[in-house]
């Protein structure tokens, strides 16, 4: 498995100068949720748009 900290430390690169420390991190984790959500998609884990909005119908009543 690939060190993690080459991306990270890539993407804390490309962030401009004056970026604030919350920006940073805010980046850092929508990257790891990108990727994240490309795994699941790999592997088949998802569901239809239709599933889902039947899901957060349930959560409402």
């Amino acid at each position: 498995m690939a060190s993690a900290k080459q991306p990270l430390a890539k993407l804390i690169e490309g962030q401009p100068e004056d970026a604030s420390y919350e920006e940073i991190v805010r980046e850092l984790a929508f990257g790891l949720m990108i990727e994240r959500g490309l795994l699941d998609l790999d592997r088949g884990r998802t569901i239809s748009n239709d599933e889902m909005q039947r899901r957060i119908r349930s959560w409402q009543g």
